[in-house]
């Protein structure tokens, strides 16, 4: 029986590419002031691809753990995070700003530094105007309105690295499903109340992040069938017409990410594994995006604009993974930093 336990050949980093794509999609309509976020019910496009990214990194993740110790795991992932991140910030706080000051508003090198020590720990997240160079913008509330999502999924490294601690590993894996229940149920009393803040952010994502921690767990014993991933996309859609649907897409987003990834034909899944530039095209999008539409392209209607928006964000992700990511990822260290959990897993293709 084929199971969803991934295999090395997978197409998790074309998945990834293309949610990132999706999210430029889902930008598209709010920063160009063509309307809403497309959305079937409660799901919005942009909730749909930003949760598929919780699934995956939650199953690649908690893999990740049962390979290393805690000091090797968690060095791993502030190398794949912050570099890039860093990189990202400099990028929105300066070059984008600098060249938005050529169109409209003011700029200093003092509001760009306001923004790069705001953000630096991912506190902020990418909110605020850098100046006044978004005035009259459509979507005038932030320069790089993705990073928000940054620090929860981080939050989601942190709280897997030491709950996997040990010899308990074995047992607190057991429980993982118990916490996907508890996580969707606290999730749908956020949405139904409709909290917003911390919370209701944490509630909007982490069912996703749990959700694939969970399918890893017992990715050996649950079969990857086409009927089941099918079921998955009709759950998704048929959840979406409550109005606390998306709270319950979390476990057949998950199925569905892990299906597509061992089930992609063979001739597109090497896109991507040996240049991942998934995470380049979700940091840089957003800034592009308000460049384009301070230049004027957005009044090219929005299939020209979405375009735009993925041909310049593309060479800016290439440049992120080969110039910075890549790099950072060669400092991770061979040598174990603690004791790993008691079971392991082969590696896969996909990394996070």
């Amino acid at each position: 029986m084929r199971t969803l336990e991934i295999t090395r050949d997978n197409a998790l980093n074309l998945i990834r590419i293309l949610l990132a794509v999706l999210v430029i999609v889902s930008h598209s309509f709010p920063i160009g002031g063509f309307g809403p976020d497309p959305a079937v019910g409660d799901l919005s496009l942009g909730h749909f691809a930003v949760g598929g990214f919780f699934a995956i990194s939650g199953y690649l993740i908690t893999r990740s753990r049962f390979q290393s110790g805690l000091g090797t795991y968690m060095w791993s992932r502030v190398l794949r995070i912050f570099p890039g991140y860093w990189v990202c910030l400099v990028f929105t706080a300066f070059a984008a700003t600098g060249l938005a000051g050529a169109f409209r508003g003011s700029w200093t090198l003092l509001d760009g530094l306001k923004f790069l020590v705001s953000n630096a720990l991912m506190i902020k997240a990418g909110g605020g105007d850098i100046g006044t160079t978004l005035a009259g913008a459509p979507y005038p509330e932030a320069w790089n309105g993705s990073l928000w999502t940054l620090r929860y999924e981080f939050a989601c490294y942190v709280v897997i690295g030491l709950v996997l601690l040990g010899r308990k590993a074995r047992t607190t894996v057991a429980l993982f499903p118990i916490a996907l229940v508890a996580a969707t149920a606290v999730s749908v009393v956020i949405d139904l109340r409709g909290t917003g803040g911390i919370v209701g952010e944490l509630g909007l994502l982490v069912p996703f992040f749990v959700a694939g921690a969970a399918l890893h767990a017992y990715a050996e014993k649950i079969p990857s069938l086409a009927s089941l991933a099918a079921l998955a996309a009709v759950a998704i859609v048929a959840a979406s017409a409550l109005d606390f649907g998306r709270s319950l897409t979390a476990l057949p987003t998950a199925y569905l990410m892990m299906y597509l990834g061992n089930s992609m034909p063979k001739m597109v899944r090497h896109i991507g594994s040996k240049t991942d530039i998934s995470y380049g095209t979700y940091l840089y999008a957003f800034p592009v995006q308000q460049l384009l539409v301070l230049a004027g392209a957005h009044a090219l209607g929005p299939l020209v604009y979405v375009t735009l928006s993925i041909v310049c964000t593309l060479p800016l992700a290439f440049a992120s993974f080969l110039s910075v990511e890549k790099p950072a990822l060669k400092l991770k260290t061979k040598r174990s930093a603690g004791a790993a959990p008691a079971r392991q897993r082969s590696a896969a293709g996909a990394t996070r």
